[in-house]
């Protein structure tokens, strides 16, 4: 496995150009203006919600009030608020695993209201693009397979509530998507990234350009 270089060599080395600075409280902001930036996580995502929206409608257990409206609620409030909350915990410790898999052992969480948001750090841990894209992806792909899964084998009623939780789901990782497309974006070269948690920063280097090293 090659080696990760030091934050030091990303900071001050000739090989590596800092390529942003992300400030934790302006996470938002910046996945809301890359939101639509062509990447392969994002695809991913924007299918998932296609689907998920389309099964939603379908799969709709009643069109006007009548005496099912009761467990329509029911469903909307399971499937939009009951079911994604207690996926949480689980979510963010999919987070987990990869960083302490590499390594990683002063691992964080936190939560921003104001911005809607959860995350899993790692401090001054450099992580490779590859690694971060595990980080970043594997609560997505896990837990959209296990709720598929659970789709086929459902009563149409739980069928409906759980294409409501994947659509839920997909959208809470769609920060994770973005930042992932965003270090995918700089082809033939080398990516790293890594927090300074204390100072709730995140920075992504880059290897410089043949040309551009001193």
């Amino acid at each position: 496995m090659p080696v990760s270089p030091t934050i030091d060599e990303l900071e001050s080395g000739p090989d590596f150009e800092k390529v942003l600075t992300l400030q934790y409280n302006d996470i938002a902001p910046f996945v809301i203006g890359r939101l639509f930036s062509f990447a392969l996580p994002s695809v991913m995502i924007w299918v998932v919600l296609a689907i998920s929206a389309f099964l939603t409608v379908w799969l709709w257990p009643g069109q006007t009030v009548t005496d099912e409206s009761r467990h329509i609620i029911k469903g909307l409030l399971t499937g939009l608020i009951g079911l994604p909350l207690l996926l949480i915990p689980f979510h963010e410790g999919l987070h987990l695993v990869p960083y302490w898999l590499a390594g990683a052992r002063d691992i964080r969480f936190g939560a921003d209201m104001r911005q809607g948001i959860i995350y899993v750090t790692a401090h001054r841990f450099v992580t490779s693009r590859s690694l971060f894209s595990m980080v970043a992806l594997t609560p997505f792909a896990v837990i959209t397979a296990g709720l598929a899964a659970a789709i086929l084998f459902a009563s149409p009623w739980m069928q409906w509530v759980l294409a409501m939780t994947v659509f839920v789901h997909a959208t809470m990782c769609t920060g994770d998507a973005v930042l992932t497309g965003f270090m995918s974006a700089f082809r033939g070269r080398r990516t790293f990234t890594w927090d300074d948690a204390d100072a709730g920063v995140a920075y992504f280097c880059a290897e410089k350009l043949p040309e551009n090293k001193e």
